[in-house]
């Protein structure tokens, strides 16, 4: 199958309420959504969802490279897109979330046409639902145990907490305890640092957990050091994971090298989409290291392509990052992707498996649809 027709429309999503995180909080989230025609008539779709604080470009600036590349890719097999881009634009960390949305657009169509879905067309072995974890943001101590509470409600059994924002190490121990206590013994408590924390502080930290069985912390130092992040690991017993670290082949195997990791969290904006992500997945499970696919915050396009991934990891699983759609206005997709008892369901569905709501696309278009045909 060969391209014939490229779009894509830029969005501007609110949050359902301000996002909070080490780095500082999210309002608004900025993507685009793309929209492949093959000349055989099957259409795929993608999201171009940056993350700057993993080093992306913003969205603006990945629009306007998409706008000069488009007409280079029109008339090229499908399944070639993605290395297309490479050839264009290069292999850095900047620009890889247009390199993930033109691959999961292509992917999309590809098994539409071959009548599976996209996880079929990555790997042999899927599974039929993911295990995934609520978020619990708030950085007020009563608003973060009504949120853990709630999330327990509501049937999840593994809650990340994001932490690092709190003013002094105690205070960021007693919310922490205050959590686990409101929750019980019996649910999966991880943490994520985002970076924030100084070497110092994680050890401090981490060590005045230890009695509240904390199933891990992500990136407890800044993206990069993977030396602090070693020295972390061995100064405490609660396993360590990187996220922001995570961007590429190269950083999971010098993390891995220097074995500074229990696990990886892998965003497919960050990693080029889902064949690299793969790739840095299998790596990690032949080093005996834990995978973890979360969202990127981004719109259903990207999640469903994120729970596509999730469905290939090795079992037993880590629990997932992906019941993230509730914390945007609106997801942008047709089908719900349904959560019952903390599994994410796959749907049964060709492709990535869920239609583009184009209604809710255009209320929260920031931007008139770009077309480029043959």
């Amino acid at each position: 199958m060969r391209l014939v027709e490229l779009r894509w429309r830029p969005y501007a999503v609110p949050f359902a309420a301000e996002f909070a995180t080490a780095q500082g909080g999210w309002r608004v989230r900025e993507g685009a959504i793309v929209r492949l025609v093959t000349d055989s008539g099957v259409t795929g779709f993608g999201e171009i969802a940056p993350l700057p604080s993993h080093g992306t470009m913003a969205s603006a600036e990945l629009l306007s490279m998409l706008e000069g590349i488009a007409p280079h890719l029109i008339g090229h097999d499908v399944d070639t897109l993605a290395a297309r881009v490479d050839d264009l634009l290069g292999e850095g960390v900047a620009c890889v979330p247009l390199r993930c949305g033109i691959e999961v657009a292509a992917l999309d169509a590809t098994a539409r046409a071959a009548g599976v879905s996209a996880a079929t067309m990555l790997s042999l072995r899927v599974v039929r639902d993911v295990r995934v974890n609520a978020v619990v943001d708030a950085a007020a101590c009563v608003d973060a145990v009504e949120a853990a509470r709630r999330a327990v409600t509501r049937g999840f059994g593994d809650i990340k907490l994001k932490v690092g924002v709190a003013a002094s190490a105690d205070s960021e121990v007693a919310r922490v305890a205050a959590v686990r206590h409101a929750v019980g013994p019996d649910i999966r408590l991880r943490l994520d640092a985002n970076g924030a924390w100084t070497e110092a502080r994680a050890i401090e930290v981490l060590r005045a957990l230890e009695p509240h069985a904390i199933e891990l912390v992500e990136q407890p130092v800044a993206a990069g050091d993977v030396a602090s992040l070693a020295r972390v690991r061995v100064a405490v017993r609660t396993p360590i994971a990187a996220d922001e670290g995570v961007t590429g082949g190269g950083a999971v195997r010098d993390l891995i090298d220097a074995r500074a990791v229990d696990a990886i969290v892998v965003k497919l904006p960050v990693a080029g989409g889902p064949r690299r992500a793969l790739e840095m997945m299998r790596l990690a499970e032949r080093a005996g290291v834990g995978v973890i696919v979360t969202s990127a915050l981004d719109t259903g396009i990207g999640v469903a392509a994120a729970l596509q991934l999730a469905t290939t990891l090795a079992q037993p699983a880590r629990a997932c990052g992906l019941a993230t759609l509730d914390l945007l206005e609106e997801d942008f997709i047709v089908e719900a992707l349904r959560i019952s008892n903390g599994h994410m369901a796959v749907p049964n569905a060709l492709g990535i498996g869920v239609t583009l709501d184009e209604s809710a696309l255009a209320r929260h278009a920031a931007g008139p649809e770009r077309v480029v045909r043959a």
